[in-house]
């Protein structure tokens, strides 16, 4: 794991004015401003193919009721809470993405059914570029350092408590909605860690677990032309630390046999082989195998 300097370390932000924090159903209505007009342009211009990307309908990622149905049954843990944290950012588009979506909707459907008690959060930025913080700094005088110079996007896919199939489009749709073009942009791997600490933080139960999915490498080209290389890094170090501090257990996940999980987490949960895609079945059952889940042995009620 990297140690950055203490100066590395330092959290800045040039403004969150323009940041979105907030459900994804909210992001997902064609009129949201951020991308109303980016998806219409690119719609247009894309060839036959491309253009199933834009599709405002669920894909064949997501599990089929008779796989989902055939889930092993596990014992539920009253006293775990778990928070799901989903990159989106544009790198992990295409097969890797299908993998993503595929895993989590597995280990998703699986702690639903046993009772554990979770949410799913996804996080990216809200426009290429650095968008309107970036404009507000040029504007303000390019003052140096500034920081953070983008706008983040934290969404809120599903709520502890909230069904994971239900409502329209429901949790696992909305997920798989956002994870295609135009909403995967950059990410910020440090700030949405930080995030999902704060919202584990009011969670009363005992046993918290955040389970990361991504590759672990923060990335916006408007505050990497202003800041040092390992600003974001070193923003991202200090999260995962801050989880070690507060007795929150992560679980890491890569998506490929080349994320830089390892260099930043203190343990990785799942990672591909070299030259394999994400196995989500593989990946999902990791972490249902740290999480300490074993199988419910209680008789199945008679019908």
């Amino acid at each position: 794991m990297r140690k950055p300097t203490p100066k590395q370390v330092e959290n800045r932000v040039y403004t969150r004015e323009y940041d979105y924090v907030g459900p994804s159903f909210a992001v997902l209505d064609p009129s949201f401003p951020a991308f109303a007009q980016s998806v219409e342009r690119r719609a247009v211009a894309a060839s036959a193919d491309e253009r199933e990307g834009f599709s405002h309908e669920p894909g064949p990622r997501l599990l089929d009721a008779a796989t989902a149905a055939d889930l092993p049954r596990l014992a539920g843990r009253a006293d775990m809470v778990v928070s799901i944290l989903v990159d989106q950012s544009g790198g992990l588009r295409g097969r890797k993405s299908d993998g993503i979506v595929a895993c989590v909707d597995r280990l998703a459907l699986t702690l639903e059914a046993a009772g554990v008690a979770f949410e799913v959060l996804g996080f990216s930025t809200l426009r290429w570029k650095g968008g309107l913080s970036r404009q507000k700094w040029l504007a303000e005088g390019r003052r140096e350092s500034p920081g953070r110079l983008c706008d983040v996007m934290h969404v809120v896919h599903k709520e502890v408590g909230e069904a994971w199939g239900e409502g329209s489009p429901a949790p696992r749709e909305r997920l798989d909605l956002m994870m295609r073009d135009p909403y995967m942009r950059e990410g910020l791997d440090g700030e949405a860690l930080a995030w999902a600490l704060d919202r584990l933080a009011v969670q009363d139960r005992p046993d918290k677990v955040l389970v990361v999915v991504g590759d672990a490498t923060p990335i916006d080209d408007a505050t990497l032309q202003v800041e040092s290389p390992a600003f974001l890094e070193a923003d991202l170090i200090r999260s995962i630390r801050r989880a070690a501090r507060e007795g929150v257990v992560l679980e890491a996940v890569a998506t490929s046999a080349d994320a830089a999980t390892p260099e930043f987490y203190p343990k990785t949960t799942y990672m591909p082989a070299a030259h394999v895609g994400m196995d989500p079945v593989a990946a999902a059952d990791s972490v249902v195998a740290a999480l300490g889940l074993v199988p419910d042995l209680a008789p199945s009620p008679r019908v």
